[in-house]
């Protein structure tokens, strides 16, 4: 089944490395280049450079700043394919970290294929490159569980235990920089890893003790790189954190599987909707099939794998608890499966157990849904493939006519399909007036200057070309929530197209 590995392992590299390139600029990429570099003259200059820029207090910048460092490393014109292969290389780590892992929890058949679902999961692969926040909360998160479960099964000496908490407190302090709730994700983990360590009867003191040194590495780093706190370190970190839960922050609007919503206002069902039309589908094939399959196959199961109750427990855990996490949080929900992307390692276990006990079963009725899963699976690298670079803006089959999709769910929400679309445009020699919806205004002046010298970003009134994807807005004229494309019917001069999608477009504008 994993023959040719390491030529298998060089192709998807190669192949992430290549889509890093060739994606455009994301919606805010440049917003945390600017704070990375302005926080690295900050802690370079010793506090003496202290810039002030927006909403700079809501971050401790360690991924950016160490990022920012690295990048000027490499000519100034290659910047934002250094930041893309940086970011897509901890993505791939992330990958690494759940093949850690299902190896220690399972077996290394079960890890090569959970490794190969999170590589072809497309919103997950699809955020690779261009995500610079919330892939590397999934790599924090991952390899945080891994490095917990080494600290609770293994009978480790004092130095090889605090190495491990270092580098606990140290991803830790890189994802909460990023998001100052990221520790709330971690909560089913605690809970269950401590418990276990309460059963095992390990030494209180010794517990307590390694917490505290947890806690005093992991604030220091944190607070190392939150410079906005520097001026008191007790006080500006609980101030900031309070603040950040009235902050009207990300996009206002969502469209889930054909209705529109505030996104402070989703509907229960957010979620498992989104999976339902995001997941590849033998992935939902596998979830179907891991009911019967995973039960009448139990007791093989426990005789196989050690902790077999934890490791259910574990995984149901992080199933069900961004579910918990979106109904209690104060925080908007925007751009579909974005926010949660840290648990979309967690999303393909269930699924690659389930594979694995097909896939040893030799019987008649098991071979058939071998054939089956394997045509589903061929299908979706075929889609993987035609989509690219642009896979976070896949939709399966469930999701209707291709023609209609557009109308189901926000497709490039991150507008990185700018690059392609304007860079291959052809809109003649003359002056253009051109305006924007539902993109980032700044990437498209860059993109439109480097193509069209005689470019102006002006007002709507006085646009010859309105540019867009199929955000959600809102319509002033009919008073509701509406996405770019129904607001402006003008016919699409020239647009990128991928799997039946048109992801963006230029507009020539009658003044609607």
């Amino acid at each position: 089944m994993f023959e040719h590995e390491e030529k298998v392992k060089v192709l998807l590299i190669t192949y992430a490395l290549y889509c890093s390139y060739k994606i455009g600029m994301s919606w805010d990429e440049g917003y945390y280049h600017e704070i990375g570099k302005i926080n690295l003259k900050y802690l370079l200059s010793f506090g003496q450079i202290d810039e002030p820029f927006f909403m700079k207090e809501r971050y401790s910048t360690l991924y950016w700043s160490v990022s920012s460092l690295i990048s000027q490393i490499f000519p100034g014109q290659f910047k934002l394919e250094v930041y893309h292969i940086i970011n897509t290389l901890l993505g791939l780590m992330t990958i690494v970290g759940l093949y850690k892992i299902t190896k220690l929890l399972f077996n290394k058949e079960i890890a090569k294929i959970s490794s190969l679902f999170l590589f072809f999961t497309p919103f997950f692969f699809g955020h690779l490159a261009i995500n610079n926040k919330d892939i590397i909360l999934a790599f924090a998160h991952v390899w945080i569980i891994y490095y917990v479960y080494k600290y609770t099964f293994n009978h480790l000496e004092s130095k090889k235990r605090l190495i491990i908490i270092l580098k606990i407190s140290l991803l830790a302090a890189l994802g909460t920089g990023i998001q100052l709730l990221f520790l709330g994700s971690l909560i089913p983990i605690i809970l269950i890893f401590l418990t276990l360590m309460l059963l095992k009867k390990e030494n209180l003191k010794t517990i307590f003790s390694d917490f505290l040194i947890f806690l005093f590495s992991f604030l220091t780093i944190l607070i190392l790189f939150w410079v906005d706190t520097h001026s008191n370190i007790f006080l500006k970190p609980i101030e900031i954190l309070i603040k950040s839960f009235s902050m009207k922050i990300g996009w206002p609007f969502n469209l889930v599987n054909g209705n529109y919503y505030f996104s402070n206002n989703l509907p229960y069902d957010y979620l498992l909707k989104n999976y339902i039309y995001k997941l590849p589908e033998y992935l939902i094939f596998l979830y179907i099939l891991s009911i019967p399959v995973l039960f009448l196959n139990f007791e093989i199961l426990k005789k196989k794998f050690k902790k077999t109750k934890i490791i259910i427990s574990l995984i149901v855990s992080l199933l069900i608890y961004p579910s918990i996490i979106m109904a209690i949080i104060p925080y908007s929900i925007y751009d579909g499966l974005r926010l949660f992307l840290w648990s979309a390692p967690y999303l393909v276990v269930i699924p690659s157990i389930t594979a694995y006990v097909i896939f040893l079963n030799k019987s008649y009725f098991y071979n058939i849904i071998k054939i089956f899963i394997l045509v589903l699976f061929v299908l979706n690298i075929f889609n993987f493939l035609t989509i690219t670079p642009y896979h976070y803006t896949y939709l399966n089959l469930f999701s209707g006519k291709k023609e209609n999709r557009y109308q189901k769910f926000e497709n490039d929400y991150w507008s990185t399909s700018l690059k392609e679309l304007i860079l291959s445009s052809d809109l003649g020699d003359g002056k253009i007036n051109f305006y924007s919806c539902g993109v980032s205004p700044e990437i498209t002046k860059i993109y439109m200057k480097k193509k069209y010298k005689r470019s102006e970003y002006t007002t709507k009134e006085q646009a010859n070309y309105i540019i867009m994807t199929n955000r959600s807005i809102f319509s002033k004229k009919d008073n509701k929530i509406t996405n770019c494309y129904d607001e402006y019917t003008s016919r699409n001069v020239h647009q990128v197209y991928r799997n039946g999608i048109v992801l963006s477009a230029i507009k020539q504008i009658n003044n609607e």
